[in-house]
């Protein structure tokens, strides 16, 4: 059985793909880095980050900023 060519296209698009993902991964790891938290926090969502890309995104941007959201909070009188 001969193997299936592969279609360029493809290709192309997984590299777009990774490179996205490539660049959110170092903007995710520079805003933690730059942040005012304790180092071992910092460790710990850089290896989060490094370790998992897309799910370490996610729960860094969904999860980290908690303190900052809880600052402009008003609550009703």
């Amino acid at each position: 059985m001969a193997p299936t060519p592969i279609d360029p296209s493809a290709l192309y698009s997984g590299s777009l793909l990774s490179l996205i993902v490539l660049i959110l991964d170092l903007m995710a790891i520079i805003q933690v880095l730059n942040s005012d938290r304790p180092v071992l926090s910092k460790l710990l969502w850089c290896l989060l980050i490094f370790l998992c890309p897309i799910v370490g995104i996610l729960i860094y941007y969904l999860f980290a900023n908690r303190e900052r959201h809880r600052l402009r909070y008003v609550s009703i009188p």
